[in-house]
């Protein structure tokens, strides 16, 4: 216990120290990451008092007494100890090989780190859930009829049912689907109108079928596509997001001094949208025109005829929104029934229906509605949307299989080439902005913990270079780690940058397990070169089991589509670091401490 008491207590409040500064992650993602630097270190110190107390007990009541009497092997006899001598002495004594080997970790920690600007890994906020529904969002012109975008619907409907992962699937024409979490950010609420209509998705439970349901979608959304044109529609492929709900996965917030000017360039924005790889479902908030007839009474014809301002406003009204005349009482009905008039459906379709429209002067003289007023078109107002009380115009888009980070990098690019005019701007949102702030916030929290895990350790080892000889495993695990994402394929995800913050925990464990080994044997005065030999093979086994308990464990969830970035990040980390910190950390604390070491010798 005296021998690896200090190092556990020390190697777990590392690990708690990684994981607090994520409780202050802001924006909308803060929620999301609080449980983890509450729960983290709970469990962690919970542990640390089970090693202390019950395993302990539980040892000295169900080992055998007899276990131990027989005599171990002498170290130097064993394979472990032979081996990881044949490995690391080489290193120790020779100047050349040490000064190669070095240059080549950095060299190679330097060429995995290159890997995203490649795209040989590639990032993304959170890989798409493995959900049981969808949604079909249909956006028709404005002013639509229902008839209309309900033939729309049904045809739509007609395609989903053919697909035999689908169990069954809603319409709602006119008025929005369920409001649900995904919802809340993309109107939901304000798609009752004649031109909206929602058809809800439902598959069969995931368990049941072979393919995801982004898997379904990235099928299907071809052939619905081909849809769109026939009915000139907007029809967008809507999946649940496996986080936080935006708008749409990529945004683009276009503002500047004249909202006409802002329209024009977002046809600009929307034809850099197509032209983009994988970006599908375009849609903005740029309304066609709608055309606006405005009915004016000529006073001087109506005066003539004997007909008031007010007779002709009423009558007009009647004809075409209808108006309660009167209130039918019935004995059976516990209220009254109001009397609905209005023209047949078919006798006020447009502005000739209002030659057959009549009102009666003062005379009892019969005149044409359509001579006493005079017709002037115009157009319906369109909406501005403001945002922190800019005017601003949104150009909308989903992604097909690839990340939007990409995306708008090839989309700024463009931009870059032909900028916009002088004081118009662009602001990217939606799934991109959640990415980057959440990347930041991840970012400066790993800065956080590996200030505070520096400070612990100079406090603890009263000196400011052995923490950093300590620390140089945290790199290591970055060897492993951007490899292993570029064999599998596997998006960088935010639950992946989760993982790196455990690991600068864990791997800081294994160093100072080895570090506090080696520092106890400086005390019995034994030769440098000895005691990093020693220290690597008798730690060499805990280690090793730590890993590989560590990446068992998080070998649960590595089939999970959202958590599958922290399990491979833990796997490949740890597989990396592990073998590397036996062998770099000996090498690089005789580089730096031994002229220290060889002083407190003297």
């Amino acid at each position: 216990m005296n021998e690896i008491g200090m190092p556990t207590i020390l190697a777990t409040f590392t690990v708690v120290l990684a994981f607090i500064p994520m409780a202050f992650v802001t924006g909308m993602m803060g929620p999301y990451m609080m449980p983890i630097p509450i729960n983290v270190p709970v469990a962690m110190i919970t542990s640390l008092l089970v090693a202390f107390i019950v395993t302990p007990w539980a040892s000295y009541r169900l080992m055998k007494s007899g276990s131990h009497e027989e005599r171990p092997q002498p170290l130097q006899e064993t394979k472990i100890y032979q081996l990881y001598r044949k490995t690391v002495e080489p290193l120790i004594t020779d100047t050349h090989k040490r000064r190669i080997f070095m240059t080549a970790m950095m060299a190679l920690f330097i060429f995995t780190m290159l890997f995203p600007v490649f795209q040989w890994v590639k990032f993304r906020m959170l890989p798409k859930a493995n959900k049981n529904t969808f949604m079909v969002s249909i956006d028709m012109p404005a002013g639509t009829v229902l008839e209309k975008t309900d033939r729309v619907a049904r045809t739509v409907g007609e395609y989903i049912r053919k697909i035999p992962e689908v169990k069954d699937y809603e319409t709602f024409v006119g008025t929005g689907s369920v409001i649900d979490f995904n919802g809340l950010l993309r109107g939901g609420a304000f798609r009752d109108a004649s031109h909206y209509a929602d058809v809800r998705v439902n598959l069969i439970d995931k368990e049941e079928r072979s393919a995801s349901s982004e898997d379904i979608v990235l099928r299907i959304r071809p052939e619905i596509a081909k849809m769109a044109p026939d009915f000139a529609a907007v029809i967008k492929l809507v999946e649940d997001p496996p986080g936080l709900p935006v708008q749409a996965t990529v945004v683009a917030e276009i503002r500047g001094p004249e909202y006409a000017k802002q329209r024009e360039i977002a046809g600009r924005m929307r034809d850099l949208f197509s032209r983009t790889a994988e970006v599908v479902d375009i849609d903005d908030s740029v309304k066609d025109a709608q055309a606006k007839f405005q009915v004016v009474v000529d006073k001087e014809k109506a005066a003539m005829a004997g007909v008031s301002t007010e007779v002709i406003v009423q009558t007009l009204r009647m004809s075409m929104a209808g108006m309660v005349v009167s209130t039918l009482h019935r004995p059976e009905a516990k209220n009254p029934i109001s009397i609905f008039l209005r023209l047949p459906k078919e006798d006020r379709t447009g502005l000739s229906d209002l030659g057959r429209v009549y009102v009666t002067g003062q005379q009892g003289n019969q005149v044409a509605l359509a001579s006493l007023v005079n017709v002037v078109p115009s157009e319906v107002d369109r909406a501005i949307y403001h945002k922190n009380l800019d005017p601003v115009t949104y150009v909308y888009g989903e992604m097909g299989d690839r990340s939007q980070v990409y995306a708008v990098i090839d989309m700024v690019r463009e931009l870059w080439k032909k900028p916009l005019p002088e004081g118009y701007s662009i602001t990217w949102d939606g799934e991109m902005k959640l990415t980057l702030d959440v990347f930041r916030d991840l970012g400066a929290a790993m800065g956080v913990a590996l200030i505070a895990i520096y400070l612990l350790l100079v406090g603890r080892f009263r000196s400011f270079t052995i923490p950093l000889v300590i620390m140089a495993s945290i790199p290591l695990a970055m060897i492993g780690i951007m490899p292993g994402f570029a064999i599998t394929g596997v998006y960088f995800s935010a639950t992946s940058m989760i993982g790196v913050i455990a690991l600068a925990g864990i791997v800081v464990r294994n160093s100072i397990v080895l570090l506090e080994f080696i520092l106890d044997r400086k005390q019995e005065g034994m030769p440098l070169e000895q005691a990093l030999i020693e220290a690597g093979a008798i730690r060499l086994r805990p280690i090793v089991l730590v890993a590989a308990a560590a990446a068992l464990g998080a070998g649960v969830i590595v089939m999970d589509p959202v958590w599958s970035g922290l399990a491979l990040a833990l796997i490949f980390g740890l597989v990396a670091s592990t073998a590397l910190t036996l062998v770099v950390v000996p090498v690089f604390y005789y580089m730096v401490e031994r002229r220290h070491w060889q002083q407190a010798s003297s």
